[in-house]
């Protein structure tokens, strides 16, 4: 008969977790947009790829809606919107599709729209639709540009390309030629002319100066400062010449180097074009990826993909934790060091690493043969261990509710969290060991936290609920009379206890105070 209760307790135990996962499968996904508390209103996408029922509408990251329906309208897809009545929508609104997660799923952002229009009526269409991602509009962007430079070079090859532009680079030289000879005739001619009048200046002032022996002091001051003038004329002529040049040598080299541009913007030219040719041509990884539409999607989508996990990389939040328990049967501690990793505010990643005063207990049966006269043939025997326990859990936030699964404890197990108080006081439940057979019942364990000062926290509660407390035999038949040497290895006992807790940010602030050895 024994033997049949255990089975049977076990399948009912089942039984009551696929009805409690079902229960909460139904809580999770049943929506609470309905027509009589949500506008219902449709969008075309082009793409609508990574959306789904029920997934998120939110407005500065707030959820104020959801996807009730996905159904393709001709070439495009038919995306029906539920929009909380209390957000008021305009018919100028606007709705974008962007990356939630690393795994493909997306979201929407909604743009209510202006008050000065009207609102939105029951069943409207929003018209303003973004569906295509960054990388998307970069690339037909570089396709405008990749046709304007095209144009450019086109009409550069139009100009100096071929024997009409070679003739019009000749014609040019050769204008320049005659052009360095006029200014080169027109400064020696020049030069001449003021000479001859420097000596008109000078027979000038002397005829002056027989003349007017009167006025003999003034004219020869008149005399004096024209010379001065003259002398500061020869200067100009030097410095004149000695920029240009006194023969053809000077600005002869000027014009070559001018040839020498020419020639280089030629040679520039015929590069640009022969590039542009091949890439027109779809040569090498530039003409494959300008030309190719599947390639430049695959890129696109790839540059995409890492923008994405760098964004959500940069976005990952951590937390580590360090609990200390003290259990009043087992008058000693239990050690946790928890580390939880944030990807989103309403979800996380929690392991942990548990120093157990408990230990682990395995039981094992030994044969002898042949047995002894004072043994029995076959015994069992009962070892506990010391060694680290660990857990590793997935938990997913639902408003004041945190619903828990995964490894607990190195058995499979569930758990939920409630919160109070801006999440200052929270309700910790734990169930795990569903198949120990030590136990009656699966092992319950509760607590009561309370978190102040940002990183600190006290916390009071039992463990294992359900069944009767459990000493170690051993110890009891060494020591029966003393029970505070009593190890406890299963069952209710009661424990308190305080923690701290650091996220990455306290954690960067900490490591860049510690002082470096030098």
């Amino acid at each position: 008969m024994k033997k049949l209760v255990t089975p049977f307790k076990v399948g009912l135990l089942v039984l009551i977790s696929g009805v409690a996962f079902i229960a909460f499968f139904t809580f999770t996904k049943k929506s609470k947009l309905n027509e009589s508390n949500a506008l219902t209103v449709f969008a075309l996408f082009h793409d609508a790829s990574g959306l789904g029922e029920k997934s998120r509408v939110q407005v500065a990251g707030i959820q104020v809606g959801e996807i009730a329906e996905i159904r393709l309208e001709g070439t495009r897809a038919r995306v029906t919107l539920r929009i909380r009545n209390d957000v008021p929508m305009h018919v100028d609104a606007g709705i974008a599709k962007r990356s939630e997660s690393m795994l493909g799923d997306f979201l929407l952002d909604l743009t209510p729209g202006s008050d000065t229009v009207p609102l939105m009526p029951e069943g409207g269409e929003i018209k303003k639709v973004l569906d295509r991602t960054g990388m998307d509009q970069t690339f037909d962007k570089l396709n405008i540009i990749a046709a304007d430079i095209q144009e450019v070079t086109t009409s550069l090859r139009s100009v100096l390309g071929g024997e009409k532009g070679a003739g019009n680079l000749q014609s040019i030289m050769e204008n320049m030629v005659q052009l360095s000879a006029s200014m080169e005739k027109t400064i020696v001619d020049s030069g001449e002319k003021l000479n001859a009048v420097l000596r008109n200046l000078e027979t000038a002032s002397g005829a002056v100066s027989s003349l007017t022996h009167s006025e003999e002091d003034n004219f020869r001051q008149i005399v004096t400062n024209v010379r001065g003038a003259s002398q500061d004329v020869r200067d100009v002529l030097a410095t004149v010449k000695q920029v240009l040049g006194s023969g053809e040598g000077g600005f002869n080299q000027s014009v070559a180097g001018i040839k020498q541009s020419l020639a280089k913007l030629d040679e520039a030219m015929a590069h640009i074009e022969s590039v542009t040719g091949k890439i027109d041509k779809g040569e090498g990884t530039l003409g494959a990826l300008v030309n190719d539409k599947a390639i430049g999607e695959n890129l696109g989508n790839a540059v995409a993909d890492a923008s994405d996990m760098v964004s959500k990389m940069a976005t990952l939040m951590t937390e580590v934790t360090l609990r200390e328990e003290y259990h009043w049967f087992q008058k000693s501690g239990k050690t946790y060091l928890q580390l939880k990793i944030i990807p989103k505010p309403d979800k996380y990643y929690l392991f942990e690493v548990i120093d157990d005063p408990r230990g682990l207990t395995i039981e094992q049966t030994v044969q002898r043969l042949p047995p002894d006269s004072t043994q029995r043939e076959l015994q069992t025997t009962i070892t506990t261990t010391e060694q680290l326990k660990f857990s590793a859990e997935f938990a997913k936030r639902f408003y004041f509710v945190t619903l828990r699964f995964g490894i607990i404890e190195n058995t499979g197990g569930v758990g939920a969290n409630l919160h109070f108080f801006d999440d200052h006081l929270t309700i910790t439940v734990d169930l795990f060991e569903f198949a120990s057979q030590y136990k009656d019942y699966p092992r319950l364990k509760a607590s009561l936290n309370y978190a102040f000062l940002g990183h600190l926290y006290i916390t009071a509660g039992a463990d294992d609920i359900l069944n009767k407390t459990l000493y170690d035999t051993d110890v009891v038949s060494a020591a029966a009379a003393d029970i505070s040497k009593r190890r406890v290895i299963s069952g209710r006992d009661f424990f308190f206890g305080a923690g701290i807790y650091f996220t990455d940010e306290d954690l960067k602030s900490i490591i860049g105070s510690v002082p470096l050895p030098k």
